[in-house]
């Protein structure tokens, strides 16, 4: 790629304005949220100084499981590191920083990460609920994930919203003023 097209394509990306801190009022769902991951990367990072599988709050895991394993420590880290993402991306929603990140990146980060924990949170509840699998899970367990995830519904609801009618407005308010 010759420099000017590599130049020319980061332009497109780079935001009209400065990007400015979202209010409170719209951003405690990120910052709940930055701190959900966070736990929950400390809790991973935790086991995986054991040397152990499984989530704080969660079933005991079974010796098959282990076998299945090859690297405990490194299953656990890279876990650990993927909460330590969701934290970045929630900050990113609400923080000027965030507005270098390309919106569409952004936005799959977001709802892909909803997804995911939208599933996850489905076999807790059914686990807990119906108990047919592996007991152990608790209430307390399933209560803090659907917390989370309601949170992080919240979040990417609103930057959603948020970041599509502010950009709109903008370019009908330019449009205008010409």
């Amino acid at each position: 790629m010759k420099p000017m097209a590599a130049v020319r394509a980061a332009r497109r990306w780079r935001p009209a304005c400065r990007p400015k801190a979202v209010p409170l009022k719209w951003a405690w769902p990120a910052y709940l949220s930055a701190v959900d991951q966070l736990i929950y990367a400390a809790g991973k990072g935790y086991y995986a100084t054991q040397g152990r599988l499984g989530i704080p709050g969660g079933p005991p895991v079974t010796a098959s499981q282990y076998g299945d394993t090859s690297d405990v420590a490194l299953a656990q880290w890279v876990l650990a590191s993927l909460g330590v993402l969701s934290v970045a991306m929630a900050l990113a929603a609400v923080r000027p920083w965030g507005g270098l990140i390309p919106r569409p990146l952004l936005l799959l980060g977001l709802w892909g990460t909803a997804t995911l924990a939208a599933v996850s949170q489905i076999h807790v509840a059914h686990e807990v609920l119906v108990g047919s699998g592996t007991p152990g899970w608790s209430g307390r367990a399933a209560l803090q994930g659907a917390v989370g995830l309601c949170l992080w519904l919240a979040m990417a609801w609103l930057f959603t919203r948020r970041r599509g009618h502010n950009a709109t407005a903008a370019v009908k308010t330019a449009r205008g003023a010409e």
